[in-house]
């Protein structure tokens, strides 16, 4: 993998001294992210630490589609044979969602559990680079960018944040850091389309890293899914 990406960046290099036209976009862009895997669950309970309402989501990486959001800058030369190479930086908050059904907890007669309706996201703060190839086509003023490359994000931190409502009308929360590997590696398939110098996008990608990597017990397996939606801005090249 590594091998993989320094090609990439060396291809990029080359094709950025020789090419032909060079464009600079920014980009502003939502998503969706889950978990997917063995390990990835759409349920799960929160489990209390002690006496009181806080505590645990007992398996956070939810394999249903939380909201995201991020924002990114990109670099891509284009040949005279419209292919295209590039390389595009961001920030982006990755979220995925888990369904809450119950609450397994303590109180005066001991141990207990409480039917309970809530949800938990895990919220991934990362710094991402994606450098890619690809292939333009144009029709007059409209252009399609199809390309496709690897994410290379790395983990500033991961965030369990929980909410979910008992029977009773009794509230239970959670709030833990879940920070576990460092680097998420995502082969991505991405398709843009171009008005002058406004476009949008969408795009795919499938981490290969275990997120439950070094768990012990059971059978960990736990990769990540991000489909992206955003809108583009020329801000060098027509």
């Amino acid at each position: 993998m590594k091998k993989l990406l320094l090609l990439l960046l060396t291809t990029l290099t080359i094709n950025l001294s020789f090419g032909q036209k060079t464009e600079s976009i920014l980009a502003l862009n939502s998503g969706l992210f889950s978990f997917q895997g063995y390990s990835a669950e759409k349920t799960s309970q929160i489990n209390l630490a002690s006496n009181g309402t806080t505590g645990y989501t007992n398996n956070p990486f939810g394999a249903k589609n939380g909201l995201s959001y991020g924002v990114s800058y990109q670099i891509q030369r284009i040949s005279r044979g419209n292919f295209i190479v590039g390389i595009g930086v961001g920030y982006e908050n990755l979220r995925s969602k888990t369904t809450i059904t119950g609450v397994n907890g303590y109180d005066k007669t001991g141990t207990f559990q409480d039917a309970a309706s809530g949800q938990t996201y895990l919220s991934n703060n990362q710094l991402n680079a994606f450098p890619y190839v690809g292939y333009r086509v144009g029709i007059r003023q409209v252009s399609v960018d199809l390309t496709g490359g690897l994410d290379v994000g790395y983990l500033l931190s991961s965030k369990e944040s929980g909410k979910a409502t008992g029977i009773n009308g009794t509230t239970y929360t959670t709030s833990l850091d879940r920070t576990g590997i460092k680097t998420d590696i995502r082969p991505r398939g991405q398709i843009s389309v171009f008005y002058r110098r406004v476009g949008a996008y969408t795009s795919y990608s499938y981490g290969l890293s275990n997120y439950k990597s070094g768990w012990v017990g059971g059978r960990n397996e736990c990769n990540s899914s991000v489909i992206r939606f955003g809108v583009l801005y020329k801000i060098k090249g027509k």
